[in-house]
């Protein structure tokens, strides 16, 4: 009833603007294109989940993965995995991947950050670097969406990413030569995943 009166103004209804609505803006969603003219306020939840509700909590949690993602602590058995892998490729581990490795607490990042830079050959500077690969990988519009479970899997070139919900980021890696795309990977090694939309599409009909 006071936005009904008051007609606030879209600087203030920013401020104010329900996490759905800023979960749609990391996904670069022009966030102006969902207001409600007649009462001058967000469009409601509702409305937007038109285009299914399995498929708007998928939306929802691409966008709150790119606004406020995190990554989990690794586990022992995830660093010494990956310890031994370095142990195999390097007569003495690299002293970066040893440091990080070793420390207190390593975060899921960190660990792919070392298996990417050091076994796959990526050119990183720093774990931050792959968070933000992860970042705008997943809100790339081109980029195709899979459920796998509870995961949602990301798919932009050869590249992909995990998300596990509500935002947490599980990885991203490069579809090994033997497979086409990541549908094809899931059909050969026998796991259920279902294609949903391509993320282009299902924004456009948000707007």
């Amino acid at each position: 009833m006071r936005r009904r009166k008051e007609k606030l103004d879209r600087g203030t209804l920013k401020k104010i603007a329900p996490q759905y609505i800023r979960d749609l803006e990391a996904l670069g969603v022009d966030i102006e294109n969902l207001w409600d003219r007649e009462l001058n306020a967000f469009i409601r939840k509702r409305d937007l989940m038109r285009v299914g509700e399995e498929e708007f909590k998928v939306v929802q949690t691409i966008g709150r993965t790119a606004r406020a993602g995190r990554w989990k602590e690794a586990t022992s058995r995830d660093i010494e995995r990956e310890l031994l892998k370095l142990s195999s490729v390097y007569e003495v581990v690299p002293q970066e991947a040893y440091n990080i490795l070793r420390k207190r607490s390593v975060s899921s990042l960190e660990v792919h950050y070392v298996k990417r830079k050091y076994i796959d050959g990526w050119n990183l500077r720093s774990p931050q670097e792959l968070d933000r690969i992860l970042t705008e990988h997943i809100k790339d519009p081109e980029t195709l969406v899979y459920k796998q479970g509870d995961r949602i899997a990301l798919e932009l070139g050869r590249y992909i990413a995990i998300i596990h919900p509500p935002d947490t980021k599980i990885t991203i890696f490069e579809l090994e030569e033997q497979y086409e795309d990541y549908e094809d990977y899931a059909r050969r090694t026998g796991r259920p995943i279902i294609r949903l939309w391509q993320l282009r599409h299902i924004l456009s009909r948000l707007l």
